[in-house]
């Protein structure tokens, strides 16, 4: 169902019209989708070749629809002689419902098939420019065709545009070029090229066809000039996850969480469903489609929220809302505060920033806060989206709108802005350019305050592929590249999906560690390595061998802290700042030195006296283990005096009250001193200082009966757990 949702959501983004001619249909109700979020379909005769032959963009995940067809998706298929197939194909073709469309030149070429042999076709002659008494087969397959590549089925296009090719050239003289593109969309790049060349050897008509085949044969050496080099600058991990099962355009919100674009479903009373563009954020940031939440934001029935943009607070939120009005789809940029009470009431973001009778879209506010960059189709552009930059006072309010000009813009489509602020990098989506196909990534260094920019460069493989590849946000300060998120849909028929990037490099770290005053090196060193800008985030855990040396390896990690501990030795810890390089490493030698613990016996007899008058630890409800506060903030105390003398060793002891038997009492001490000494270890105390032992109720220190009357306060007080110092 989700399929036949998507074709009509394709045709809306064009502002096309979409019917449901089937009655089964009727419990649907309609779903539209954004233009912003990267639907690329667009009208034969409004829009010229080299823009009809890029890929489609789509943000809804494609459901399977084996089920929905076999219950009876296109009912009007009843017992019908071929010629009633071939007509009602035609007719839903000429109003753009491909899907259906396609389903129907199906049935009718198998009907066709098996009723009668090819060259005795039913009685129909048409006059079509170009096509005299037509062979209603080819008209089928050719259309066929035509369906499946505007409802981005590449697949099943490709097929019957190559037996199309077979066919009159005179009557189907597209037939070879659009055979060229679905090779080139899936992926058999050599095939594409002999026929785009064969197609530009015989086709002598200067029109928008020649066009799109001259940039179609741009791409294709693009294409071979990258898979002649090693593509080994970026790794790309698709993102898996439960509910929503399709997420795309990923924005930061402050430091602790991301927002992405999803689809949900939604149900009425008596049961209609449709599908919605909304928000989702998650605390996850490996992962964001796992333990996500949709976004609690003030909206309404038939309203489409997505691609969004956060102030360097978090506390101010620039989203794409789009609606349909007037059998149009509408895309405005809203904006929202979050409060006390949650987000507030979006609003309409003001002139100039949305401009009526054209869509703004795909925000990004740069991180210091001064301009918003948006996708447009205003007038006053180079194509059909430009991209566009509006300055902002200090209250985020828009003063001044500009488009960034024709280095920047192309003739077709660029949307999806980042801004990387330290390196000055413009990240976008252009479908207007050479490249690998559909939209690709670019980039460009540049200047908002001088309107100044560089000539944008392709990010090349693996970051591109021969489908649209959009909303890249990257999330290290310091490099552009170095980790981020893009949304494809190279792995899918239809979807955008949600994929994280990691440009290849490594930091290696070597050395030795050393006593400080002998200057020996010294075994048993632990090194950990955590990340300076998350602090507590452990990147690595490392050992020097028995020679002292040690090697730290790291990926995509520019900041970090290596600490060495050793027994009876001072931590020491050292920072680092380096810059990564793609394919490269970082390569650093250092030597560490930790300076060996001297305690003044005057210092450790206090100490001991100390520890000797407060070895109580804490006490324990009835038959439980569990640890309480007081116990929890004691065992910290012990924990910090423990790691900072490391030769102290204690003995933990555990106690029961009197009521049971022996066995179960020193069971129940057993497990009460192990909660201790776990806790203990969390808290990076040594094993080696930590001993235990389980009492039972051998020893009580309070009485549990008074006159012969049970005392419950004096059972409380036997269950508990002791330590003694027995060695320093």
């Amino acid at each position: 169902m989700m399929w036949m949702l998507r074709q009509r959501a394709l045709r809306e983004a064009r502002g096309t019209a979409w019917k449901f001619p089937f009655p089964l249909l009727a419990g649907i109700s309609p779903a539209w989708v954004c233009p912003g979020s990267g639907v690329r379909v667009f009208k034969m005769k409004s829009y010229p070749v080299k823009k009809m032959f890029m890929l489609n963009t789509l943000p809804l995940k494609k459901l399977l629809i084996t089920a929905f067809i076999a219950a009876g998706a296109v009912p009007c298929l009843h017992a019908q002689n071929p010629g009633g197939y071939f007509n009602q194909a035609e007719n839903l073709f000429k109003t753009k419902n491909y899907y259906e469309a396609s389903q129907v030149f199906e049935k009718y070429l198998a009907t066709e098939k098996n009723s009668r042999p090819r060259s005795t076709p039913f009685a129909i002659e048409k006059k079509v420019k170009g096509k005299t008494n037509i062979d209603p087969h080819q008209e089928a397959v050719y259309q066929l065709a035509e369906s499946y590549r505007m409802i981005n089925d590449f697949k099943k296009a490709e097929k019957y545009y190559k037996e199309s090719v077979g066919f009159s050239e005179k009557a189907y003289p597209a037939a070879r070029y659009w055979y060229a593109v679905t090779l080139r969309a899936n992926g058999n790049y050599p095939e594409a090229l002999i026929q785009i060349t064969a197609f530009l050897e015989k086709y002598t008509l200067m029109d928008d066809l020649l066009i799109g085949a001259d940039r179609e044969m741009e791409d294709l050496r693009f294409i071979q000039l990258q898979s002649e080099r090693v593509n080994d600058q970026f790794t790309l991990k698709e993102m898996k996850g439960k509910d929503p099962a399709s997420g795309y355009a990923l924005a930061q919100r402050g430091n602790d969480s991301v927002v992405f674009t999803a689809i949900r479903e939604e149900k009425s009373k008596t049961g209609e469903k449709w599908y919605m563009n909304t928000l989702f954020e998650s605390l996850d940031s490996e992962n964001p489609l796992m333990g996500s939440k949709q976004m609690d934001i003030p909206t309404g029935t038939g309203v489409h929220d997505g691609m969004a943009t956060f102030s360097h607070d978090g506390k101010t939120m620039f989203f794409t809302r789009w609606t349909k009005e007037n059998n149009q789809t509408i895309s405005v940029i809203y904006m929202s505060h979050f409060g006390d009470d949650g987000w507030s009431q979006p609003v309409k973001a003001p002139a100039p920033l949305n401009e009526d009778g054209s869509n703004s879209a795909q925000p990004y506010l740069t991180s210091d806060g001064r301009y918003l960059l948006f996708s447009s189709d205003r007038p006053g552009g180079s194509g059909g989206y430009d991209l566009w930059v509006s300055s902002l006072d200090s209250s985020l309010e828009p003063v001044l709108v500009r488009n960034l000009g024709n280095v920047i813009n192309s003739g077709g489509d660029e949307e999806a802005p980042y801004f990387h602020d330290k390196t000055r990098t413009l990240v976008f989506s252009s479908n207007g350019r050479v490249g690998m196909g559909g939209f690709d990534i670019f980039y460009a260094k540049g200047n908002f305050n001088l309107s100044s920019w560089e000539k944008p460069e392709n990010a090349g493989a693996p970051m591109n592929s021969s489908k649209d590849d959009l909303y890249y946000v990257g999330t290290d300060e310091d490099d552009v590249w170095n980790t981020g998120w893009v949304s494809s849909d190279r792995s899918s028929e239809c979807c955008l999906a949600l994929f994280a990037v990691k440009e290849n490099n490594s930091q290696y770290v070597n050395g030795t560690v050393v006593d400080c005053k002998t200057r020996q090196p010294l075994s048993n060193v632990v090194l950990t390595v955590t990340d300076l800008r998350h602090p507590g985030r452990v990147l690595g855990t490392y050992n020097a061998d028995t020679a002292g040396r040690y090697a730290v390896e790291l990926h995509n990690s520019a900041h970090f802290k290596i600490t060495a501990a050793r027994l009876e030795y001072e931590t020491a810890s050292m920072d680092y700042n380096l810059k990564t390089h793609p394919g490269k490493d970082s390569l650093v030698n250092e030597t560490i030195c930790l300076k060996q613990i001297e305690y003044p016996e005057k210092e450790i007899k206090k100490l001991l006296k100390s520890l000797e008058q407060s070895s109580h630890v804490g006490n324990f409800a009835y038959k439980e283990a569990v640890l309480n506060y007081y116990t929890l903030d004691k065992l910290d105390s012990l924990a910090g005096i423990l790691k900072k003398y490391p030769r102290m060793v204690i003995l933990v002891e555990g106690y029961t009250d009197g009521i049971g038997g022996v066995k179960y009492n020193l069971a129940l001490a057993r497990r009460r001193v192990d909660a201790c000494i776990r806790y203990l270890r969390i808290k990076g105390v040594p094993a080696n200082q930590l001993k235990g032992k389980a009492m039972g109720k051998c020893c009580p220190i309070a009485p549990e009966k008074i006159n012969g009357k049970d005392n419950p306060a004096g059972r409380e007080m036997n269950r508990r757990v002791e330590y003694k110092v027995i060695k320093h």
